[in-house]
């Protein structure tokens, strides 16, 4: 079955354009949302009690950065019918990052800006 939606997280609205374009390109995910950062996604989840099949965060963000979205969703997701497979985008990833994102599950993988036509299409294939 093919993935419906993806959200994208992030506080540069240039990236987010670029991304929601490249995403638009793929027409792998009809729904696409996009958020300035974690607490304007959290609210939408929580408001429409549903999780995007895929999720695009950023780890550094005003209001909710993305370490504190995550401890959120882990939260959520008992109470959500659904699962994500979060992936971690950013300019660059240091080691640290890549072990504290080892302790949660939902974490599918770490992806460099910007995102590539390939890349989206790989996400849209993943189980």
């Amino acid at each position: 079955m093919s993935k419906q939606s993806i959200c994208i997280i992030d506080d540069d609205p240039i990236y987010q354009l670029v991304t929601k374009k490249v995403i638009e390109k793929s027409a792998f995910f009809p729904i696409v949302n996009s958020f300035s950062n974690g607490l304007e996604a959290i609210n939408y989840i929580k408001e429409n009690l549903i999780l995007p099949e895929v999720i695009l965060l950023d780890i550094e963000m005003p209001l909710m950065d993305g370490w504190d979205f995550l401890d959120e969703i882990t939260r959520l997701r008992k109470e959500l019918q659904n699962n994500s497979n979060i992936y971690i985008v950013s300019s660059s990833i240091a080691r640290e990052d890549k072990e504290k994102a080892e302790a949660y599950d939902c974490i599918k993988g770490f992806i460099s800006k910007p995102i590539s036509l390939s890349i989206i299409e790989k996400i849209a294939n993943e189980d």
